[in-house]
């Protein structure tokens, strides 16, 4: 048997959960509602409207999501320029333009790649890593799993030295196959398999596989062009810039 007090608890988790799920379609509805200028005001908490500094980050990651659905690109990159708050820039950066792939994205990032290890520094890296881009992959390399992200989102970045052969970092990968994080220990095992297309698929483990690539490495007389990076996609066809937003990494 169920005591008074339990019945009661299980009642007040009930309509509380009623009350959140309620209250999730109006929060949408109002996101939709406002101007792309509020939006933006609102990924600073202290501009946020008093009666919203309680939702959870599902409502800041909502506004984001309306943001890079507007596709305002001009509007966003002035924002940006123009903005002195550290966390709306990381914001902008990380979470709406880095999701939107735009040439014009792709221009300005280039002028703000940077030897700085923060998170933003880091989105705009990587960005441009994802089209090829050999001073970013270098800047990447340089600073080796050094940013404030996730090992399951730096194993993104890792994915990138092997999708672009690029063989300056080689090493940091042999670094990695021993990795505490089994996705970053994987993701480094397929980069190389990419910088080193004879290698075998398979290994009896990561020191295997970390024996067999020190060895290559070794063996390779000119690390820089050991392997021809990938070719970059605006060097493909300019019809990569069509301005599709970007669901990726």
């Amino acid at each position: 048997m169920f005591s008074v007090k339990q019945i009661l608890l299980a009642i007040l988790v009930s309509l509380i959960g009623v009350a959140c799920r309620t209250s999730q379609p109006s929060d949408a509805a109002r996101i939709h509602a406002q101007k792309s200028s509020e939006l933006v005001a609102w990924l600073n908490w202290e501009q946020l409207p008093e009666d919203l500094k309680d939702r959870d980050p599902f409502f800041l990651e909502a506004t984001c999501n309306e943001l890079v659905a507007r596709r305002e690109v001009n509007f966003l990159l002035a924002s940006l320029n123009t903005s002195n708050n550290e966390e709306v820039r990381k914001l902008l950066v990380s979470s709406v333009l880095y999701h939107i792939d735009d040439r014009r994205i792709y221009d300005a990032f280039t002028q703000r790649l940077n030897d700085k290890e923060d998170e933003e520094s880091y989105y705009v890296a990587n960005y441009l890593a994802k089209q090829g881009n050999t001073a970013a992959l270098a800047t990447l390399n340089n600073h080796y799993f050094q940013y404030p992200v996730s090992s399951w989102q730096w194993s993104y970045t890792v994915e990138l030295f092997g999708k672009y052969r690029y063989m300056p970092a080689a090493t940091n990968l042999v670094g990695s196959l021993d990795a505490a994080f089994l996705n970053l220990s994987a993701a480094a095992c397929n980069a190389l398999q990419e910088i080193f297309p004879d290698s075998p698929r398979h290994f009896a483990g990561p020191t295997d596989a970390r024996n067999y690539y020190i060895k290559r490495l070794n063996e390779a007389p000119n690390k820089s062009d050991a392997a021809n990076p990938a070719m970059a996609p605006w060097q493909q066809s300019t019809d990569h810039w069509r301005g599709v937003a970007d669901p990726g990494r």
